[in-house]
C-alpha cells in the first residue's frame, strides 16, 4: 500500500483541480483519492511518497508510435516526403528491434507516457515474428503498458495500387532492381498472421500491462479479402484494429482511385468496423471521410509533428472537433522537436486547431483528454485514462515550478497553464500498474546508459550493407518522388 501526496491533483480532463490531495494505491490499482490528512489517518500503516509542489495527472497515452528509440534524423534519414523517406530504409540493414524499442519505452516513461499503442512495424529482417517478440519483450522488461499491433500487408510495398509496379521497376537501374528482388517480406502471410495472434493471445492472457490488436498497415497496403478476415478474427477475439489512413497526398490520390465512394465507407462494406477501430494521421480526409469517421465511432490519432515534417500538411483538427470525432495523440517517433515530448505535441495540435473561428475547440481540457481518455479508446485500453478508485494506477507527477515560472496569475486555471507551458522534462514521477518506473530523472531497475549504448551499437551495425546498396535505395527514393509529384492522377 502506498499513499502518493501532492499539492495538486487533476483526476481526468473534466475534473476540477484538487489541492492537498493524495492517492492510495493497492495492488496496481487506485484504491482511494482524497485530502491527504484524511487518507493518512485512514491508512496509518501505508508507505507515503510526498511529492510536494507537484501536479498529479493520469498517465499520458501515446496512441501511435513504432518503437523507434532512435529518430529518423539520428538514423541518417532527413525529413522528406513520406514515400521517398520510407524507400530510403532499404539502404540500411535491420537493426536490433529489442534495443530500439527498449530505448523508445524508456524515453516515453521519462516524458510521462504510461501506455502506448505500438503500431504495426517491421524492419523487413525476414523474421517478422522474431522482430515482434523482441518488441514485446522490450515493453515487458521496461513495464510500459502497451497495446501491440500485429502488422499485416499484402500489396503496395513498393508503389501504391493500382499503379503498375512492373512498369515502375523497369525504369530503375540493375542494382536498384536487384535490391527490390532481394527484399524480404515485411510481414507474415494471412493465415500465419492469424496463427501468430492466436498464440500471442494465449501466451499473454491476463498479462498486467500487455495486450494485442491487429495492425493492417493501411487501405493501400491491404487487400479487401485480408481486411474481411482480419476484422472477423478481431471481432471474434474482442481485439481492435489500428491502421494508417490518408496520411500523404499520394495515399489520398490512391484512395480516390480505389474507393470512389469513400475509403471508410468501403471498409464498412467489408465488415471492418464489426471490431473496434482507430486510425492514425487522417491528414487528407474529405468532409465525407470525417462524417464517416464520426458516424462509425472511429478514434483518430493525430500525429502533428510527423505530418508537418514529412510534408503531409496539417491535420484537419478543427473539422474533426466540429464533427465530434474522438481525437487522440501520438508521437509517431517523429515529434516536431525530435524529442518524444508528448506534451509539446499536444500544444502543436492545439495550435493547429485554432483557425480563428468562434467555435474553435482549444485549451487544456481537450488536450488532456486527447492524451488520456481519448487515448484509451484509440489504444483499446480498459480501466485507464483517469485517477479514480478501481482504475489502473497509471499516473504521473509534474514539477510545477517551470509552469509557474516567476509568476502565475491566481485566476489562471492550472490545467490550461500546464498544457500551455509544461514540458516532458518537467515529469518527476511515472507510475504504471502501481510500479514507479521513473522518479527524479532515474529509472529504478533500468540502466538508461546501457540502453543507449545498445541502440548505438545496432544503429552502427545497420550501416554495414555498403555504399552500393545505399545508392540503390536513394535511386528508388528519388524515382518514387518523381512518380508521386506528377500531375494528380484521376
Amino acid at each position: 500500500m502506498l499513499i502518493i501526496e501532492a499539492d495538486h491533483l487533476i483526476a481526468h480532463a473534466a475534473a476540477p483541480q484538487q489541492s492537498g490531495a493524495a492517492v492510495v494505491v493497492i495492488d496496481g490499482l487506485v484504491h482511494a483519492i482524497g485530502p491527504r490528512a484524511e487518507l493518512r489517518a485512514h491508512y496509518p500503516l501505508a508507505r507515503r511518497l510526498d511529492l510536494g509542489g507537484s501536479l498529479l495527472l493520469p498517465g499520458l497515452i501515446n496512441a501511435h508510435q513504432h518503437g523507434r528509440g532512435l529518430s529518423q534524423i539520428q538514423l541518417g534519414y532527413p525529413d522528406d516526403q513520406l514515400e521517398p523517406w520510407i524507400a530510403r530504409r532499404r539502404g540500411r540493414g535491420a537493426p536490433d528491434t529489442y534495443a530500439l524499442t527498449r530505448l523508445a519505452a524508456l524515453r516515453m516513461l521519462a516524458n510521462g507516457v504510461t501506455a502506448t499503442l505500438h503500431a504495426n512495424y517491421s524492419y523487413a529482417s525476414g523474421d517478422y515474428e522474431a522482430e515482434l517478440r523482441a518488441a514485446i519483450r522490450a515493453y515487458a522488461d521496461t513495464g510500459l503498458r502497451a497495446t501491440i499491433a500485429v502488422g499485416y500487408a499484402d500489396r503496395g510495398a513498393l508503389i501504391y495500387p493500382p499503379d503498375d509496379e512492373a512498369a515502375f521497376v523497369s525504369t530503375l537501374s540493375a542494382k536498384a532492381r536487384e535490391l527490390i528482388r532481394a527484399g524480404r517480406p515485411a510481414y507474415l502471410p494471412l493465415t500465419e498472421t492469424l496463427d501468430l495472434m492466436a498464440r500471442l493471445c494465449a501466451e499473454y492472457a491476463g498479462h498486467p500491462t500487455l495486450s494485442f490488436a491487429y495492425g493492417p498497415a493501411g487501405p493501400q497496403w491491404v487487400s479487401d479479402e485480408a481486411w474481411r478476415v482480419l476484422a472477423g478474427d478481431a471481432a471474434r477475439r474482442g481485439l481492435g484494429l489500428h491502421f494508417h489512413l490518408l496520411e500523404s497526398p499520394a495515399q489520398a490520390a490512391c484512395a480516390r482511385q480505389l474507393y470512389p465512394s469513400g475509403v471508410l465507407a468501403h471498409l464498412e462494406r467489408l465488415g471492418v468496423f464489426q471490431a473496434a477501430a482507430s486510425a492514425a494521421h487522417f491528414v487528407h480526409a474529405t468532409e465525407r471521410d470525417i462524417a464517416d469517421a464520426a458516424r462509425l465511432g472511429i478514434a483518430i490519432v493525430t500525429n502533428p509533428g510527423s505530418n508537418m515534417r514529412l510534408g503531409n500538411g496539417p491535420p484537419p483538427l478543427d473539422a474533426l472537433h466540429r464533427a465530434g470525432v474522438c481525437i487522440a495523440i501520438g508521437s509517431d517517433n517523429c515529434t516536431l522537436q525530435d524529442d518524444e515530448d508528448l506534451l509539446a505535441e499536444l500544444r502543436l495540435a492545439d495550435a493547429l486547431t485554432r483557425r480563428g473561428r468562434a467555435d474553435d475547440v482549444t485549451g487544456g481540457m481537450w488536450m488532456l483528454d486527447a492524451a488520456t481518455g481519448a487515448g484509451t479508446q484509440a489504444a483499446f485500453l480498459n480501466g485507464a485514462g483517469a485517477i479514480a478508485p478501481g482504475m489502473k494506477a497509471d499516473l504521473i507527477a509534474l514539477d510545477l515550478d517551470p509552469t509557474q515560472g516567476a509568476f502565475l496569475d491566481p485566476d489562471m486555471g492550472l490545467l490550461d497553464a500546464t498544457m500551455a507551458r509544461a514540458k516532458g522534462r518537467d515529469v518527476t514521477l511515472t507510475m504504471v500498474a502501481g510500479r514507479i518506473l521513473y522518479h527524479q530523472a532515474k529509472f529504478p531497475g533500468a540502466d538508461l546508459a546501457q540502453a543507449r549504448r545498445a541502440a548505438c551499437r545496432t544503429a552502427y551495425a545497420s550501416r554495414s550493407v555498403g555504399p552500393d546498396t545505399q545508392a540503390a535505395a536513394e535511386e528508388i527514393a528519388e524515382t518514387l518522388r518523381r512518380h508521386y509529384t506528377q500531375p494528380v492522377r484521376t
